[in-house]
């Protein structure tokens, strides 16, 4: 199978609370030989951010004054990658005004990066001066962007939940095949239908159940359930299922219920206890 996995970008704030996703990064990396980058954004107003938004992930910044400062402090986040990876792999930071989701958008786009890895964040009380929102990373790139709780783990990968609804969700597929590849997973396919699309999500969940069955050697258990959103039932069977990692599309399939859901950006990566990569169907 293709190796869709090989440059990661990891957006940091270069405090101690960039630490535990760097940490992820670097078992991604050591396990599908990937190389790392870490970007830092500063405003260009003198590091002065926008007011927290509710709909992003939350990174808190630390107070900084000069851009010597900043490169001081990403080559020692560099340096420690480095130390904990035995210079397995090549590692290498850059720092870039803007705002967090543009410049990762463009670094992205730019730079042939094929994977964002984002460290989540659920407080809400710390003061925030970094932020970026997957589903926007993900929508506007094309590209994988994974979102992870500081106590989870992105090896050993045993239960991968992909929900299928009314078309047939290739490249969702795609990704759990291959992640699941590497260890000894079942990939369990959740049809999510109401009365609008009932046969056609028994349909795709059938057509996915057999393009994975006929094509890979991975374990695939299927099962169905009714819900009016995507995003609700989704968590809470990856939470009774304990599962590793869930593969949704960005937007529909990451918005949780609530009439101000969009508004207050009441996403699924905000909520959800596994890690959570969202890709876009094409």
């Amino acid at each position: 199978m293709k190796k869709l996995f090989n440059k990661i970008l990891v957006p940091v704030d270069l405090s101690a609370r960039s630490k535990p996703a760097v940490e992820k990064a670097i078992e991604i990396a050591r396990q599908y030989n990937c190389h790392i980058h870490l970007l830092h954004v500063s405003s260009l107003s003198s590091l002065a951010t926008v007011a927290m938004a509710e709909g992003h992930m939350i990174v808190p910044a630390i107070n900084v004054d000069t851009r010597q400062e900043l490169n001081y402090q990403m080559n020692r986040l560099v340096k420690y990658v480095q130390f904990l990876s035995a210079n397995s792999f090549y590692v290498s930071g850059s720092i870039q005004g803007g705002t967090w989701n543009e410049s990762v958008v463009d670094f992205v786009c730019d730079n042939n990066i094929d994977l964002v890895l984002i460290g989540q964040n659920r407080s809400t009380l710390t003061k925030s001066k970094m932020y970026v929102n997957p589903d926007f990373i993900a929508e506007k790139t094309n590209i994988p962007v994974i979102t992870i709780p500081s106590n989870r783990r992105l090896t050993k990968l045993y239960s991968i939940v992909i929900p299928v609804t009314n078309f047939l969700p290739v490249r969702k597929l795609m990704y759990g095949v291959y992640i699941g590849s590497f260890y000894n997973t079942t990939i369990k396919l959740l049809g999510i239908e109401n009365e609008r699309m009932k046969e056609q999500v028994q349909y795709y969940l059938a057509k996915s159940m057999q393009l994975i069955t006929d094509n890979c050697d991975v374990r695939v258990e299927t099962e169905i359930i009714l819900s009016e959103n995507v995003a609700e039932a989704v968590n809470e069977f990856a939470m009774l299922q304990s599962a590793d990692l869930v593969i949704v599309n960005p937007g529909t399939q990451t918005k949780m219920p609530g009439f101000f859901s969009s508004l207050l950006g009441n996403i699924l990566q905000k909520y959800s206890a596994p890690p959570i990569l969202a890709v876009t169907p094409a």
